[in-house]
């Protein structure tokens, strides 16, 4: 498995690579015939005074109003970034045929002179390749997963809250032979040591009674006095 992977990274590479070389030699071939423009541009500056530094600025602006002014793109909105980013590799930019051919024949018109037409069906083979091998340096390259969100984490209940909350009292398991001595105990400890003025529990059935855990005993049960 490990080997497979990285026997589709190699070939993913070595695609992205060939991919990467067709784009630099078109771009050379362009930023070249760019160059050759600079000469002329139809701007005269005074004798002595050095080229000004935004003069690669000025070329751009001036290919872009060309390729407009010729119609060369149609279809296209070419300004002065569109043909930095050709020049500079954007693969969209150098995968577009049209652009590529607009650009090189604006060129050649700023030079005075006209681009031939077997040269521009070679700068159009040329884009249409890079954007072959584009497609199959993408196709090669797996998707990458897409990430899932986090899960929201849950809220803790303060220290606080936890003081507040009453503790719920846990009944206490009791044997059922301690809770039958423990309620004769009580029932025991209920009887009156007397049961009224002029009563008295008397006799053996009275006894016999109460120690049965019965009160009051039977009225037959009891001397009344």
């Amino acid at each position: 498995m490990h080997q497979e992977t990285t026997e589709l990274t190699e070939a993913m590479a070595l695609r992205w690579q060939e991919a990467d070389r067709a784009v630099e030699s078109l771009v050379a071939a362009l930023v070249a015939a760019a160059a050759r423009t600079a000469d002329h541009s139809g701007r005269s500056r005074p004798r002595g005074r050095a080229r000004p530094e935004r003069r690669p600025k000025s070329t751009r602006r001036h290919i872009a109003e060309v390729v407009r002014a010729h119609q060369l793109a149609p279809g296209l909105r070419v300004d002065r970034n569109m043909v930095a980013a050709l020049l500079i590799g954007h693969r969209d930019l150098v995968s577009n045929p049209v652009l590529v051919v607009a650009v090189a024949q604006a060129c050649s018109i700023i030079e005075g002179r006209k681009l031939s037409a077997k040269k521009a069906a070679r700068m159009r083979a040329a884009s249409l390749r890079v954007a072959k091998l584009i497609a199959r340096a993408e196709a090669a390259t797996p998707p990458v997963p897409a990430q899932r969100p986090d899960p929201a984490p849950l809220e803790s209940m303060s220290v606080d809250s936890v003081r507040d909350e009453p503790a719920q009292a846990v009944p206490a398991k009791v044997e059922p032979a301690r809770a039958d001595a423990e309620r004769r105990r009580l029932t025991r400890g209920a009887l009156p040591p007397a049961a009224g003025p002029g009563l008295a529990g008397t006799g053996p059935a009275a006894a016999g009674f109460a120690a049965a855990g019965g009160w009051p005993p039977p009225r037959s049960c009891c001397s009344w006095s």
